[in-house]
Order: C-alpha cells, then structure tokens, then sequence
C-alpha cells in the first residue's frame, strides 16, 4: 500500500509541475511560489485518500502456522516381501500347531505365513496432529493395506480362514496435552501396546519376522484411554484404562464390564541406555486365544532395556511373564535379544535370539520350549527404498503336546492335495522384503 501510495504521489508532481517547468520563464517569483503550494496542498489531499483507503482494506490473511492443514504430518511406506520353507510344501506353512494353547494350529510367523510366495504386507498411512504447549489438541490415525490388515482384520492366527479385508484401521485416537505441572498427554481412542519391543510397522523393526515373544505373548493394540507425564527428570509414566489385556479383533468377544490397565514405567539411565517396566492386568476376552467371552484375568509383565553406545550399534532385551486364570492356567516367560550394527552408511547386519516356556498349571518339564535364532543383512538402494535378507532357524524342545512344525509328505491336513504333516521339531525359513517409505 506504501508503495501505491508514493506512486500516486509522483504522478501528482509530475502533473503539477508540468506549467511551472513549461512556462517558467514567464512567471515571476511570487508566481512559483504560488504554484508550489498548489502542488503541495494537492500532494496531502491525495496522502490523506490513500491513508484513508489503507484503514478500510480488509486484513491480511492467516499466517501460515494458523492454517489447520499445514500442521498435519504424514508418513508412510510399502513393504513387500517372499518368504520360503525349507520343506518346501505348498500349504500355510511357516506354522505350528500349539494345540490348546492357541486354540489349534497357527503359524510361528503369522505376518509371513505362506511358503513360497509374494505378499504385499503393508501399505501404510499414518497422519498425525501432534501436541505442544502451543499447540495442546491433537491426533493420530494409522492405516494399513495388504496381508498385515487382512490379519488385524480378521484375527485369524491360522492365517487359513482368510478375511478377504485387506484394510485395518491400527490406530486412531485423541490427543490432549493438559497444562499440569510439566505437561499430561491424554489420548483417547485405539492406540498401539505399551508392551515390548517390536511394532507391527515392518520398517521399525530390526528383522523381517517377528519373535516368538511378540506373536505369542504380547498385545497389539488396545482401546481406551490413556495418560503419560514424566514426572521426574529422565524418567516417563504411563497409565490407562482399556477394554481387555489382548487384541486380536476377531477374537475380542466384547463384554461391557471387561476392563484391564495398563501402565508403563521409563527412566533413561544415561545417554546410552533405557530401561521401562510395563505390563496389563485385566479381563483377556482373548487371552490365550480362545475364542470365548470368558472374562477370565490375565497378567503380562514385560521389561525392555535399549542399549545404543553410538551411531553405528543400537539394540535391545526384552524380558516378559504371561499368565492367564482360564480353566487350565496357561503359564509363559520368555526373553529376546537383538541388536544392529552399520557396516557401512548404507547396510546393516542384525541378530536375535530368543527363548520362551509356554505350559499349564505351573511351570515342569513337559512345557513346552521354543528357541530361535535370526539374522537380518538390509542395505539402502537410496535414501527411501530399502532391501533386506533373512534366515531364520526355530528348534522346539520338550513339551507335552508333540511336534509342532510341519513336514512336507505324510497325512493331508484338510488341504485339497495337500500332503503336510506336524512331525518336526524344527524348521528354516528364509526371506526377503523391500520397503519403500514417503
């Protein structure tokens, strides 16, 4: 506006000045001096009109950090991968059969459960509408496609049934930071597990597959609410009230009164290391896996202890108890450790290892026993496409309820030509999985 105005203002002189220059030869002193008041006098009237224009104009438009779009963050990724079983059959195959403990058979990997074939395991939207002192209401929605949502879905851990529904809605719920003492972070809604140390997210985790710790003890997800402050230096506290300790849907027969907490306790013990107590106690509609509305209590205790000495090493040991009060008690603990190192700026190799007992009524010999071992190589073709390689070697000891891998010949399993049978008490599966994140 200051701009027009000055603009306006030398056309005004130029105008003005026009007879003085054209006839100054003409005019006597007192003459221009005349002139000039006239041009100056014309010069504040027309200063006035413009100043009186600018108050009018309409006010400038919102910056752009009050624009509710340009506060949103997105992130996603596609993940793909081929898996193969070194008995190389044509069934669901990376699988065991538990008995009673999980309700038949289900695979050992239930995110990779076929042999011998491509999968898009996730694509993957996640937006959020993060929290600040400036900015205290928010949320967080995440959504994923492919065989990952087929199994949320659906909740089949046999991975056999299938429920043609390959979108899961993983996450979404309402963040609030409440202005006590450092700050209290509300979210109400369906939010991921406090427990353990592996994600669904397939990029977040330092493997291809999943531990036996995760598939067999730990929950996904839960739906409540939930409060996080850190009410010492270092250190995180969280607590919530949910709808039940486990959470595969399909397996979560809803009982009104069902209710469990959960809670989480971190400190960060120097640069390096950080440690966490968390664990559920409640009402398991699917603990165990059961497919009954039983109410009956469950309890899973869990610790985590992150160890990153520097840029090039990072890893963890996460230790957890499960115990579920159903008819027959079912009893588990189990450990796995895993770490990664950068080789180079563009690959990495990781490992796990991994044990866990799983009986009933109190732990004896004839529990059964699962030890794994895993190695991963990954190397970033560019900076957002990574590429991975794994072997993976599962061994079962003792245990009261037979072999649970399976076998290539021998009796069909209810599969039309198939020939597969549970007579091993160990299997290989190798894998590969590209990640492309945005």
């Amino acid at each position: 506006m200051r701009f027009v105005r000055w603009i306006a203002a030398l056309v005004v002189v130029a105008f003005a000045t026009m007879p003085v220059v054209s006839s100054a030869d003409d005019m006597s002193d007192a003459d221009m001096r005349e002139q000039m008041q006239i041009m100056q006098q014309r010069m504040k009237r027309m200063e006035d009109k413009l100043r009186d224009a600018e108050r009018r104009a309409p006010a400038a438009p919102a910056a752009a950090d009050d624009c509710f779009f340009c506060t949103i963050e997105f992130e996603g990724w596609i993940s793909a991968s081929y898996m193969w079983n070194s008995e190389g059959f044509d069934d669901h195959v990376n699988g065991q059969d538990l008995g009673g403990f999980n309700n038949g058979a289900v695979p050992s990997y239930p995110f990779k459960p076929d042999h011998n074939s491509f999968a898009v395991d996730q694509v993957w939207l996640g937006m959020e509408r993060p929290i600040s002192a400036e900015q205290r209401a928010g949320f967080r929605l995440d959504f994923v496609f492919g065989k990952t949502g087929d199994l949320l879905s659906d909740g089949a851990q046999d991975g056999l049934s299938g429920s043609s529904n390959d979108f899961h809605l993983y996450q979404a719920y309402i963040q609030y930071l409440a202005p006590l003492g450092e700050g209290v972070e509300f979210k109400f809604g369906k939010f991921s597990t406090l427990i353990g140390a592996e994600v669904v997210q397939a990029p977040q985790n330092y493997n291809i597959t999943r531990s036996n710790l995760y598939n067999l003890f730990q929950p996904i997800t839960n739906t409540g609410i939930l409060a996080t402050a850190s009410l010492w230096e270092g250190g995180t506290t969280s607590f919530g009230l949910v709808n039940e300790t486990r959470s595969f849907t399909s397996r979560d027969i809803d009982l009104n009164n069902n209710k469990a907490i959960v809670w989480q306790v971190g400190h960060q013990l120097n640069d390096a290391i950080f440690a966490s107590f968390n664990g559920t106690f409640g009402d398991a509609d699917s603990g165990a896996g059961f497919d009954s509305p039983s109410g009956d209590k469950e309890t899973i205790l869990d610790v985590v202890v992150t160890w990153d000495p520097n840029d090039k090493f990072s890893s963890y040991f996460n230790f957890d108890y499960l115990k579920n009060d159903a008819a027959n008690t079912t009893e588990g603990v189990g450990f796995a450790a895993a770490g990664r190192y950068a080789l180079t700026e563009k690959m990495g190799l990781a490992g796990r290892a991994e044990w866990l007992q799983l009986g009933s009524d109190g732990f004896d010999n004839d529990d059964l026993q699962l030890f794994g071992l895993t190695g991963t190589v990954d190397y970033l073709l560019t900076g957002n496409l990574m590429v991975r390689g794994e072997v993976r070697w599962d061994q079962r000891t003792g245990g009261d309820i037979g072999n649970i891998y399976f076998e290539s010949g021998g009796a069909t399993r209810g599969v039309p030509g198939g020939g597969q049978e549970v007579t091993k008490q160990n299997q290989v599966v190798v894998g590969a999985e590209v990640i492309y994140t945005f």
